[in-house]
C-alpha cells in the first residue's frame, strides 16, 4: 500500500470516529437552542395533573439552557397507561419530551394491567412537585359522612374505567373495611365522577385531595362534601379526620397490601422523561426542575393559586417506583385479586 493511500484511510477513519464525538459534543445550550421540549400529559385538561403540568411548563423552560419551549399535549386514556406506552414505545430519548404519567404506573405494572407495555424501571425521572392523595367523597345531602357509615349502608360511587385507581380503591375498601361501595364505571375523568356527583347521579366520586383544595375550597369550607377515606400512607393535614386506607386490614399481609396501593400517593405529581436519555441531557432537565422549585416567579404563582408544594428529587422518585416494583411475587398475586 502507498504512502498516499494509506494516508487517505487513516484520515477516513479518524474522521469517522470523530464524529459521534463532534455530534455529543453538542452543548445543552445549543441543542435546546434548536429544539423545542414537547411535554406529554396523560390525562385530561383540568385535573391535577394537567395544572401542575402546566405550571412546570411555564416556569422550567426559563432554566434550561437555550431556554426552550415546552409544548404540553394531552394524551389521556386508561388510566395514564396510554401516555406512558406512548413514552416508552415512541418517545423521542434526546431530551426533547417530557411527560407527567399516571401515580400509578409502577403498581400498573406489579398488577400485570392487560394495557400496560412498558416497564417502569427504565423511565428517568427529573423530579415531583408535589404528593397526591385520592380519596373517595360524598356530597352533602348523602346521610353518609363516614366509612362507618359507608360499612352500614350502601354507597353509589362514580369511577372511570375498570381496573383505574376509581374503580380500584373503593373494591379494596369493600374487601379489607367492609365497606358497601356500589361502583358505577364510565365517566369521564375525575372532573366528570365529580359533575355526575354533584347533578345526583351517583352519591360520591373519587377526588384528588390536592384538586379539591385549589378547585373547591368553598365545598370544604361549607362542608358541601364529606371525605370517607384517604389512599395513601398518612392522613392529609386538610382532613386530619379522614382514615387513611393503611389503617384497616386485619394481618400484616392485608397492611403490606394496603401499602403498596397507598405508596401511589407518593410518586404523586411528577415529571419523567423516556428511556435511553443520555446522562448530561437528564442532568440538564433536574436541574432546571430544582432551579424553578426555587424561582420566586414560580412560587408566587403557586401561592396565588394555593397549590401544594411538596417535592422529591428525580433520584428519589426513582427509588420510589423500583422499591415498589420489589414487591414479592406472592403478595402481589393477592394485591391483584384483592381489586377484583
Amino acid at each position: 500500500m502507498s504512502r498516499i493511500v494509506a494516508s487517505v484511510l487513516s484520515g477516513l477513519i479518524c474522521a469517522a470516529a470523530a464524529l459521534p464525538v463532534a455530534a455529543q459534543a453538542e452543548s445543552a445550550a445549543e441543542f435546546y437552542g434548536k429544539n423545542d421540549v414537547s411535554l406529554v400529559i396523560g390525562y385530561n385538561p383540568g385535573g391535577t395533573y394537567d395544572v401542575y403540568a402546566r405550571m412546570a411548563a411555564k416556569y422550567m423552560q426559563k432554566h434550561i439552557p437555550g431556554r426552550p419551549a415546552i409544548v404540553p399535549k394531552n394524551i389521556p386514556g386508561v388510566g395514564g397507561i396510554k401516555a406512558a406506552n406512548y413514552l416508552y414505545k415512541q418517545g423521542l430519548r434526546d431530551g426533547s419530551m417530557i411527560g407527567v404519567i399516571s401515580q400509578n404506573v409502577a403498581l400498573h405494572q406489579v398488577l400485570k394491567h392487560r394495557a400496560v407495555r412498558y416497564d417502569a424501571r427504565k423511565f428517568n425521572w427529573i423530579g415531583r412537585m408535589t404528593s397526591a392523595v385520592e380519596a373517595t367523597i360524598v356530597w352533602h345531602t348523602v346521610p353518609v359522612k363516614t366509612l362507618a357509615d359507608a360499612r352500614k349502608r350502601q354507597v353509589v360511587l362514580a369511577a372511570t374505567s375498570a381496573k383505574s385507581s376509581t374503580d380500584t380503591n373503593p373494591r379494596l375498601m369493600n374487601a379489607f373495611a367492609g365497606t358497601k361501595f356500589k361502583i358505577v364505571l364510565g365517566y369521564k375523568g375525575t372532573n366528570g365522577s365529580i359533575l355526575a356527583m354533584e347533578r345526583g347521579e351517583v352519591e360520591g366520586a373519587p377526588a384528588v385531595i390536592q384538586n379539591l383544595v385549589i378547585q373547591k375550597p368553598d365545598w370544604i369550607r361549607d362542608k358541601r362534601i364529606a371525605v370517607l377515606v384517604q389512599y395513601s400512607l398518612k392522613r392529609h393535614p386538610a382532613f386530619p379526620d379522614a382514615p387513611a386506607m393503611v389503617e384497616f386490614g386485619d394481618t400484616p399481609e392485608d397492611k403490606e397490601i394496603l401499602s403498596l396501593y397507598g405508596s401511589t400517593a407518593e410518586v404523586g405529581r411528577g415529571l419523567m422523561a423516556p428511556p435511553g436519555v443520555s446522562h448530561d441531557r437528564m442532568e440538564v432537565l433536574r436541574k432546571a426542575f430544582d432551579a424553578m422549585l426555587k424561582d420566586p416567579d414560580f412560587l408566587a404563582e403557586m401561592g396565588q393559586r394555593k397549590m401544594e408544594l411538596d417535592p422529591l428529587t428525580g433520584n428519589q422518585v426513582q427509588a420510589l417506583i423500583t422499591k415498589t416494583l420489589a414487591i414479592s411475587p406472592g403478595a402481589a398475586k393477592r394485591a391483584a385479586e384483592a381489586r377484583n
